[in-house]
């Protein structure tokens, strides 16, 4: 059964439940467990949050709502902390999308963090918490990833629609399609 949300989207209920968006045969390819946390970045003078980078980076919004399908998308991300094996098993499989470091502008003196990153690849994935599931993009960098996080993108603020906080564990599902 599908349910609004607060941040207009909607989101599933019930561990039969398929996300919104996708169909019920989409395929499963990797499943694990992550931490919700706070963004790396908020200590003072560090690098800029996603929802700065996303108004600097239009053309990524455009992207991702584009393979998505989903009408809007939520300036900001929610940080997951993985196990180290995540971030390198999902370097193993075909990304929804990758987007080259040439194509995006950080702030000075953060303008390096892309070529660093050497751009960023997105899977298809839905996140689960109790009996909520909202779909998402997982994010990682290409090169250099941070060992242990990836960053989850919405149509909803997964905070919200799926009640979390600092500290909580949620499932992560990552796809071969939009979910």
């Amino acid at each position: 059964m599908l349910l609004p949300s607060a941040a207009g989207g909607e989101i599933a209920r019930g561990i039969s439940t398929v996300c919104v968006g996708g169909s019920e045969d989409a395929a499963f390819v990797f499943e694990f467990a992550a931490t919700v946390s706070s963004r790396s970045s908020r200590k003072p003078g560090g690098p800029p949050g996603e929802a700065e980078i996303l108004t600097l980076n239009p053309q990524r919004r455009v992207m991702l709502l584009r393979v998505t399908g989903w009408t809007d998308l939520i300036a900001g991300t929610l940080n997951l902390e993985v196990a180290e094996d995540v971030v390198r098993r999902l370097s193993m499989y075909k990304p929804a999308v990758c987007e080259d470091a040439a194509d995006v502008v950080y702030p000075e003196p953060y303008a390096h963090i892309p070529r660093l990153r050497g751009g960023y690849l997105y899977y298809f994935a839905s996140i689960g918490s109790y009996d909520a599931i909202a779909s998402a993009l997982i994010r990682r960098a290409q090169q250099n990833p941070l060992a242990r996080r990836i960053e989850a993108f919405s149509n909803l603020n997964l905070r919200e629609a799926l009640s979390l906080s600092d500290g909580d564990v949620v499932d992560c599902r990552v796809t071969d399609e939009p979910r």
